[in-house]
Parts: structure tokens; sequence; C-alpha cells
């Protein structure tokens, strides 16, 4: 998360100094099953602490620091893109898109429905905080 909050922060930076720069679009928005280091960029799938391979689904298990895995991951997310604003109180993110592929270079299975096409609980926690963004931005009704 401190990574993302960064490169908000750098954008909120931009968007300051140069006020025809109206916000970021964030795409591909997903998680790495995999250990993070610096050393070596190079992902290799279950080698972190919650590999996929531990769950029916190939998602991200849940865990201390993610007690709903993925649907998680997802709200605390968008909590740092309602939260990313100017000093002029401009909203920063323009748009949010997830990845939605199954362990595709590296990741946890990111689709947000199940096999059988019902809703997974990533795609419940998608489309909830969805909809408390578009309430936050005033563009959705509560």
């Amino acid at each position: 998360y401190k990574a993302f909050k960064e490169r908000l922060d750098g954008v909120a930076t931009l968007m300051e100094k140069y006020p025809f720069v109206k916000g970021a679009f964030v795409n591909e928005v997903g998680m790495l099953n995999c250990a993070p280091t610096e050393e070596d960029p190079i992902c290799v799938p279950d080698s972190g602490s919650y590999p996929a391979r531990d769950v029916p689904d190939f998602g991200c298990p849940s865990n201390p620091e993610l007690p709903n895995g993925l649907a998680s991951f997802i709200t605390q997310l968008f909590e740092l893109v309602k939260n990313a604003t100017t000093s002029d109180g401009r909203s920063v993110v323009k748009s949010f898109a997830w990845f939605n592929i199954d362990r595709a270079g590296g990741t946890y299975n990111l689709r947000l429905f199940g096999e059988d096409g019902s809703v997974n609980a990533a795609g419940e926690s998608y489309m909830e905080e969805c909809r408390k963004w578009g309430v936050h931005e005033g563009i959705a009704a509560p």
C-alpha cells in the first residue's frame, strides 16, 4: 500500500503544480502471488508467505493482514483511492480498473466471478467499493 499511496501522492503533486492535469487512471490493478523482493524483481508464483496453491480457487488466502483475502485487499485499496486528494480537495483518481484474470503474469486468481458465473467475494467487494467511491465522489446515490 505504501508504494501505491506514494504514487497517488505524486499525482496529487503534479495536479497542484499543473492544474490542467485532472487526475490519474489506475489500470490493471491486482496482486502478485510471489515473495516481494527488490533485489530480484522476477515474480516466482507461489513463492510468498500466502501461496495461491493453498486455496481451491487459487485466490489470495485469508491471512492476518487480509482476513477476507482479495476482498480485504480491494477494500483497502479503495480507501486509499477515496482519500487521495490535492490540497485544494480535488480527487486524484478518475478511473480504477481491476485486472480480472486468473493467475496471469504471476498474479493470484483475480477473477471477480466464480467458475459458475456467480459473483465471488472479491467481486462483491469490488462492486461495493465502487459504489462507495461513487457516493464519495457525489456521482452515485447513497
